[in-house]
């Protein structure tokens, strides 16, 4: 397939892709780093011969700018930057996009090389591409919509959680209290929100699936699988937080100092700085552990369930049918004339 086949191929996918460049560039949600990696992502994901997997990674980018910018003001004074001055989300970078989507790119190019949809990378393997794990083919789409429903989940729990009036609770250490922007930090407020990032975004998935190819309706199990795991995604993240994360809190104003862009946030001995907690990964690190270990887990319970993705939209039923009287008095009449035909070439020999 050449660029112009592509092209004519994926025109509303693209004028998207376009779109939402121009939007991040226009409104600064994006970094340049970060609008390359964008467009990357997208590219993989218009390489799927499904395009509801494209319209996921819209909306969910859609619904993750929605979120951030509610109570964005508020917010700001809740936790610090580590740049100086107020907190609140910055443009995201190139590390940020992949964090929240790099496992839904790695398995949405293996479903589409299981579906034999690949054959220039199969070419170029020496492998015949084709569906030869037929389980695995059944069970990465749900990975690939998990994944994605954990991420708006984790998404919507921590950009509106924090504006709960509830004081947040180690998920590690319910009894102990801590400041907002906590790593590992959870308001009952926060799990209602990501229940909710994680439903919308099934919802998303479902319609999709519907009514653009592969034009399935969503199993019922599936959606109630996905919905779970979107939500457990979301405490996994916490629990990561809480467990392999550090959190920098100033010491003059008690607030949590976030790092740009998820990044490590620096603490000089003797400084203005407290660090708790053991630093091992940072927040885009997490971000990915956490949704890669939800979507594998949304796999593993699909397998054990036996439950698929999608069912078919318009099953079809096989009915053995009874011949009728017409049928039988057809093909009776049949058989007598070709009794009859034999009968005479015998008798010519």
């Amino acid at each position: 397939m050449d660029i112009s086949t592509f092209a004519k191929e994926h025109v509303s996918q693209i004028t998207a892709t376009i779109g939402l460049v121009t939007f991040a560039i226009v409104k600064n949600k994006l970094t340049p780093a970060g609008i390359v990696a964008g467009i990357f992502v997208a590219f993989i994901h218009m390489l799927h011969p499904w395009p509801a997997f494209f319209w996921l990674l819209i909306l969910f980018f859609f619904f993750g700018t929605v979120v951030t910018k509610i109570g964005h003001e508020a917010k700001a004074h809740l936790t610090l930057s580590s740049t100086g001055g107020s907190g609140g989300e910055g443009p995201r970078s190139y590390v940020q996009v992949f964090a929240n989507s790099g496992f839904a790119c790695i398995l949405i190019a293996l479903h589409a090389y299981l579906l034999n949809s690949t054959p220039f990378i199969s070419s170029q393997l020496g492998i015949a591409a084709g569906p030869h794990f037929p389980a695995l083919t059944k069970l990465l789409p749900i990975g690939i919509v998990a994944q994605y429903a954990a991420v708006a989940a984790d998404t919507f729990s921590s950009e509106l959680g924090i504006l709960s009036k509830q004081q947040p609770f180690m998920v590690t250490a319910p009894w102990k209290k801590v400041p907002k922007g906590t790593n590992g930090g959870i308001t009952i407020d926060g799990l209602k929100y990501g229940a909710l990032g994680s439903s919308m975004l099934t919802f998303v998935a479902s319609l999709a699936l519907y009514l653009l190819p592969p034009h399935g309706q969503m199993n019922p199990r599936a959606s109630i699988l996905l919905i779970v795991a979107g939500l457990a995604g979301s405490v996994i993240d916490s629990v990561l937080g809480a467990l392999v994360q550090a959190t920098v809190v100033d010491k003059g104003t008690g607030k949590v100092v976030e790092g740009a862009g998820g990044q490590r946030v620096k603490v000089l001995q003797g400084g203005s700085r407290a660090q708790v907690g053991i630093d091992l990964l940072t927040n885009n690190g997490v971000n990915f552990v956490m949704a890669a270990l939800a979507s594998v887990l949304a796999m593993g319970a699909a397998h054990v369930l036996e439950v698929r993705l999608t069912e078919e939209r318009h099953p079809t039923k096989h009915f053995e049918s009874k011949p009728n009287i017409q049928q039988i008095h057809h093909r009776h009449s049949s058989t007598k004339r070709r009794s009859t035909v034999s009968a005479r070439a015998g008798g010519s020999e």
